[in-house]
């Protein structure tokens, strides 16, 4: 049994596979892309696409950055949650991506722990998301306007979190 699908995106080899490692040990399906362009042609693909609960994405790769590959889930796939996995020492940078709808970010190198709760977090916010969007059925028009986070979606994952890290 597996607990979803992680798509890992790092032009880094030896990041991709520690990472696909650590999650794997946890029950986690782990797909690797070396940049953001692979990515984005593994997405484009709707059986394989819709496999995807979380997406880990550096922000410095050749051949399609994080940023590209961001833009193009935030547009083609709302519900899938992003954690940007950066070497960058810009803190406030890396904060203010959150304001613009990524679920969260992690700095290299990444603590196995830290990993791990902030997928299981990102996997959670996913299950929340789509069983949310298969209760209300939004309209086309709601569906290609940029997601947001309600209230209460946001309460039910800061609660998920608290209790997760408090054991």
């Amino acid at each position: 049994m597996t607990y979803g699908t992680i798509l890992v995106v790092d032009d880094n080899p030896d990041v991709r596979e520690t990472t696909r490692m650590t999650l794997g040990r946890q029950g986690y399906e782990v797909w690797l892309a070396p940049d953001g362009n692979s990515a984005i042609q593994l997405m484009k693909q709707p059986v394989l696409a819709s496999e995807v609960c979380a997406v880990i994405c550096d922000l410095a790769m050749p051949n399609g950055n994080g940023m590209y590959l961001i833009a193009y889930l935030q547009k083609h796939h709302q519900a899938i949650p992003i954690i940007v996995c950066s070497g960058a020492d810009d803190t406030e940078f890396l904060e203010g991506i959150i304001q613009q709808g990524v679920g969260d970010w992690m700095r290299k190198p990444v603590p196995r722990d830290v990993l791990v709760q902030k997928v299981r977090t990102a996997v959670h916010l996913f299950t929340l998301r789509t069983r949310q969007d298969s209760e209300n059925r939004p309209s086309q028009a709601s569906v290609a306007s940029p997601r947001t986070d309600s209230p209460s979606e946001l309460e039910a994952v800061q609660d998920y979190h608290d209790k997760t890290t408090d054991q």
